[in-house]
């Protein structure tokens, strides 16, 4: 694998920059910080009736007491398709726009947002603008797509290509740092057996010198259900000899949605599935580029019952919270609860908070050793108890939560806490 030399990437990160329009960098120099001792922010960004194109964003300082209202306040992101945010230690927040293609970057004062920059990544990226933004630390966002192509069956049912693109952006900077060169993924064995192909990866995480993608597969053949879990690793920061690994412990694809479906802890990159019907939720775990295949945790059979997840939320020491899909739930609009995750001892546990729509929730926080996340039930339901939930990490008692700030009933779809 290779790079395209620093002197190009800049020349193209110039040329990118200076696309965007100069009306976006007025009265707010890019290099200028956030004024110190400010008391932290936090930003909470909602979609109304489910549409991913009506997106708003809100600050606050206070997660555990009073209201916050999207209706008539925040800002309207009004992405193309739906939004990704990250937010620093420094006090910008990142938001792309999925669809649109550009990572946009804003400065918050006194509940005002203004856009500094804007930078398109699609003609890096395949000139796709249906691309999956990560940060990975307080200097780096990733970009990351798979192209997925039509190409001739040489004999082995295989008619598709799976093109990876991964691209390094600087922050707060928000410039171009470095591409990986594309890299076609190699139809393996169980591909080629279950005639499938990746077409998503997702929520890399980095552990030690390694980056591990989640990755998603899809059958030619609907009618072949498609077995293992699967990772591409690659050596990081270089981005260099990639690799599409498989376990048989579990079945289902591994790169989420939207929130995080990795997390690294101990020494150990701890992966979950979204499992296919009548299949068990598993969590396995990888090291130096590989699957440890004597560890694993079947949390359907901890749980006592069947369910599914496509996020979950690391809140530290091995204690997770889970987004978990119950497809058996009274209200089909309200399907998703909250589950605690123990690793150290492989236990969860069901919270008795309200159900609600968790699919497209991307993150929460933790503060003082408790975590935080929105619980916003919607529809009729949603009229009692939309809030910022915090929950208390040491304690497996279901019912270790409290309400904090209060949030628009109704159709309200919140997407995470930043």
């Amino acid at each position: 694998m290779k790079k395209v030399c620093l002197l190009s990437h800049l020349f193209l990160s110039v040329l990118m920059l200076f696309a965007v329009s100069c009306s976006e960098d007025k009265g707010d120099p890019n290099n200028q910080e956030p004024e110190e001792n400010k008391p932290r922010v936090f930003h909470i960004a909602a979609r109304f009736d489910g549409q991913d194109s009506e997106v708003y964003m809100a600050g606050v300082e206070d997660l555990t007491k009073g209201s916050l209202s999207f209706k008539g306040n925040g800002y309207a992101i009004n992405p193309v398709r739906s939004a990704r945010i990250f937010t620093d230690d420094l006090g910008w927040v990142y938001v792309f726009d999925y669809g649109g293609g550009y990572l946009q970057k804003f400065s918050y004062n006194n509940g005002s947002y203004t856009k500094v920059k804007a930078l398109d990544v699609a003609p890096v990226m395949g000139g796709i603008p249906h691309v999956r933004p990560w940060k990975i630390n307080e200097e780096t966002i990733l970009i990351h797509n798979i192209i997925a192509n039509d190409i001739m069956d040489n004999g082995n049912g295989i008619n598709k290509a799976a093109d990876m693109y991964v691209t390094r952006m600087e922050i707060p900077l928000v410039a171009i740092a470095d591409i990986m060169e594309t890299w076609t993924i190699p139809a393996e064995a169980w591909d080629l057996e279950e005639k499938a192909y990746v077409f998503r990866v997702d929520a890399p995480t980095v552990l030690d010198d390694k980056i591990y993608y989640g990755v998603g597969r899809r059958a030619l053949d609907t009618n072949i259900p498609l077995t293992g879990m699967h990772t591409i690793v690659l050596d990081y920061p270089s981005l260099n000899n990639p690799k599409y690994i498989r376990s048989a412990n579990g079945n289902g694809n591994t790169n989420g949605y939207r929130g995080g479906n990795m997390h690294a802890f101990e020494g150990y990159v701890y992966q979950a599935n979204r499992a296919l019907e009548g299949e068990a939720t598993m969590i396995l775990r990888l090291k130096d580029g590989a699957y440890d295949d004597n560890w694993t945790f079947d949390v359907t059979a901890a749980l006592g019952e069947a369910f599914n997840t496509n996020n979950w939320y690391h809140a530290g020491g091995g204690i997770a919270y889970m987004s978990a899909q119950f497809t058996n739930a009274e209200d089909e609009n309200n399907q998703w609860g909250v589950l605690r995750i123990d690793l150290n001892n492989k236990s969860a546990v069901k919270m008795n908070v309200p159900m609600s729509d968790l699919s497209g929730y991307q993150n929460g926080i933790v503060i003082d050793n408790q975590f935080y996340m929105a619980v916003s039930p919607v529809g009729s339901t949603g009229e009692s108890a939309p809030f910022i939930y915090i929950f208390d990490i040491e304690s497996a008692d279901p019912n270790a939560f409290i309400t904090g700030l209060e949030l628009d009933k109704g159709n309200l779809f919140v997407e995470g806490i930043f």
